[in-house]
């Protein structure tokens, strides 16, 4: 494994673990590259919930260290980094992705959420004791928050996915117990709102458990109205650790 040039924090009042590590190259020219990611406790030594956050194109992990200390919950965060070097920070897709078209935009979705999932049984296998799993991202990290959810319901129970573009059709029904909840800016020039509206109105129409919230005035961006919605649902989300382990 391969260390990523990060010092993951000591957070709350409890030691947190950090660790970083990248998965194996990709397997054929076609595939996406490996991703690295970081990983580290709060609230708990051996937490049951796990997060995965994702960060949005040109950002990095540490986007989100100041926004999961809020959350006040138990919890193992799992922070994955995109591939490509992009303006300050790193990218999930290639240069080309708003090139693509539709189909060609969800399959490179569907790869790097193929790899995400990877991250999540690679560190299910080391943190036994995780017994629920939610997943949250922005804008491309949005996209592939709402993909992993789509393409990978037993591995995912929770998905808050913001300024997302909400692609690819469910190919199997997600378990009436699984929650997305899509959080969107009312004036976001880059995803539409009224896009969004539809696109939940149509999942929620073929059985797939998703709500959606919007906010006035906020464009591609997040707000603190919006914040202190995702930190609400999350923290209830997380703390719901009844179910049986997965295996």
């Amino acid at each position: 494994m391969k260390p990523l040039n990060a010092t993951a924090p000591i957070l709350l009042s409890l030691l947190a673990t950090a660790c970083a590590t990248s998965l194996p190259g990709p397997a054929s020219p076609g595939a996406s590259p490996p991703l690295f990611y970081k990983t580290y406790t709060l609230g708990a030594e051996k937490p049951e919930a796990l997060l995965v956050a994702l960060h949005y194109s040109g950002s990095t992990p540490d986007f989100w260290d100041e926004h999961v200390t809020t959350l006040d919950t138990a919890v193992r965060v799992v922070l994955p980094r995109g591939a490509r070097p992009h303006r300050a920070g790193f990218t999930w897709f290639p240069v080309e992705h708003e090139k693509r078209d539709s189909a060609r935009k969800t399959a490179e979705v569907e790869r790097v959420a193929t790899q995400l999932a990877d991250i999540v049984r690679e560190v299910r296998r080391a943190h036994p004791e995780i017994r629920r799993v939610a997943v949250t991202g922005f804008s491309y990290g949005g996209d592939l928050a709402w993909m992993l959810a789509l393409r990978h319901p037993e591995l995912v129970d929770v998905a808050v996915p913001m300024g997302t573009r909400l692609l690819g059709e469910p190919a199997r029904s997600l378990p009436p117990s699984h929650q997305v909840l899509v959080l969107q800016g009312e004036d976001d020039s880059i995803i539409p709102l009224q896009q969004t509206l539809a696109r939940v109105a149509h999942l929620k129409a073929v059985g797939v458990p998703i709500d959606v919230r919007t906010y006035p005035g906020v464009g591609h961006d997040v707000s603190p109205l919006l914040l202190e919605d995702w930190r609400g649902f999350l923290r209830q989300a997380l703390q719901e650790t009844g179910a049986a382990p997965r295996p």
